[in-house]
């Protein structure tokens, strides 16, 4: 039977956030051998019509599905506790994960339709199953880590999650780089594929640390969650509505940009797969150095000012997407550097969202959060997909200054969304929590 998180000794808590540590840097690493990135590359060898909108659901439709992790608080408790619901979803989406290949491969459907609308859904259902999980996961958590040390335990979670990504992403670049240079002829996809199934042998072992996590008493959010009330809470709180406000206009200025970004490297500046997750691979090393500083910062200062000058850094990174082109194709390294500052929200907006969520019924506020946001950023970025393959060739003049092509406007319309996000973040409350926190 699970045991009162209070009543378990320090050193079991202590080994549980090291346990904790370890499982965040496998699966991370199974993560960055199989990132998004990697899954686009693989629909780019899709030729069909209308690619512009197929890669833009890729990107979106885990998204669309995680609206469905507002049933986990109901879910937990009936099914399982946290602790089995946890596991058990984790082992799935891995087990989805290693099946997506062997089904989206040439010749296994009927078409390249076919195969590029299996891997949509493939990859929902995967994401679908790490957001249930996720939300028990982070219920959990809060009630293993106290808040005074919570800033310090994400930061250092952080830099375990940036070394797996690091070391998994630059692993799957080196792979299909071997393997395309060696063996020209064969199809890229291939070595794709052969990297998704190592990516989910990581996943699967990134389990055995989590199970030696203790599992907590969860009654009072079972009790709470489960209820209409419950469940609608989130959306009368006026504290929680500033950080949902905040949270939805950052996802929506993030998919707007988000197809443009992630093909203009490979069919614009001719760089391949390897060349981008070694970018994907520096920013997370600048991460993994700066999570544990960046904790204790969030500590001290609060979460406000940490993620606000984050995202002030973060917002130049289409601005350097702006000026790269085919002969300066290494202006996008700015981007990538600057891309660095995501650490501060990385730590700063979970610690934020534990601290605006009651601990006697946290699920239903991290189901709302990430439901809500995540729908915002995946209609965005269908939105994103649709412009693409409607103004793709299109100029748009400003008069009396200069004309942009469309990745141009796209870029300076997300330099100026992320700039504006800012000061949305100034209307987020987050005096008096902690001394509210205390009192419980």
């Amino acid at each position: 039977m699970p045991a009162d998180a209070t009543s378990l000794p320090i050193h079991q808590r202590r080994r549980a956030r090291r346990l904790a540590y370890v499982n965040s840097g496998l699966w991370a690493t199974g993560n960055g051998m199989v990132s998004t990135m990697l899954v686009v590359y693989l629909a780019m060898e899709f030729d069909v019509p209308g690619i512009g909108l197929g890669i833009s659901l890729i990107l979106a439709a885990p998204r669309i599905v995680g609206l469905l992790r507002t049933a986990a608080p109901a879910m937990i408790g009936r099914l399982a506790d946290r602790w089995r619901f946890c596991i058990g979803l984790f082992l799935f989406s891995a087990m989805v994960l290693a099946a997506l290949p062997l089904v989206v491969a040439p010749g296994v459907l009927p078409s390249t339709r076919w195969s590029l609308a299996a891997l949509v859904v493939l990859w929902s259902v995967y994401h679908l199953l790490q957001f249930l999980a996720t939300v028990a996961l982070w219920s959990w958590l809060a009630d293993l880590v106290p808040l005074r040390i919570r800033g310090r335990f994400l930061g250092r979670r952080e830099r375990w999650m940036a070394a797996g990504q690091a070391v998994g992403m630059l692993g799957a670049g080196l792979y299909v780089w071997q393997q395309t240079t060696l063996y020209p002829d064969e199809p890229k996809w291939i070595a794709y594929a052969t990297v998704a199934v190592i990516g989910a042998g990581f996943m699967v072992a990134a389990l055995v640390p989590l199970a030696r996590i203790p599992a907590v008493a969860n009654a009072p959010i079972v009790r709470s969650g489960a209820s209409i009330s419950a469940m609608l809470a989130p959306l009368v709180d006026r504290r929680f509505l500033r950080l949902l406000l905040f949270g939805c206009l950052l996802a929506t200025v993030n998919g707007v940009t988000q197809l443009a970004q992630g093909v203009y490297p490979g069919w614009e500046l001719k760089l391949g797969l390897f060349a981008m997750l070694s970018l994907k691979t520096g920013m997370g090393i600048g991460q993994l150095t700066l999570g544990p500083r960046t904790g204790r910062l969030v500590d001290r200062l609060g979460n406000r000012p940490v993620m606000a000058l984050s995202l002030l850094l973060v917002a130049q990174g289409p601005l350097f997407y702006f000026f790269a082109t085919p002969q300066q194709p290494w202006w996008i390294v700015g981007a990538w550097i600057a891309w660095i500052g995501w650490v501060g929200v990385n730590v700063g907006l979970p610690n934020l969202l534990l601290k605006l969520s009651p601990a006697e019924a946290n699920t239903p506020y991290i189901a709302t959060y990430y439901a809500l946001t995540g729908l915002c950023l995946s209609a965005s970025t269908i939105a994103g997909g649709v412009a693409f393959d409607l103004w793709r060739d299109r100029t748009f003049n400003l008069p009396g200054v200069c004309s942009l092509d469309y990745y141009q406007a796209v870029f300076l319309l997300g330099w100026a969304g992320r700039m504006s996000v800012v000061l949305v973040l100034v209307l987020v409350v987050e005096e008096g929590l902690v001394r509210r926190s205390r009192g419980r």
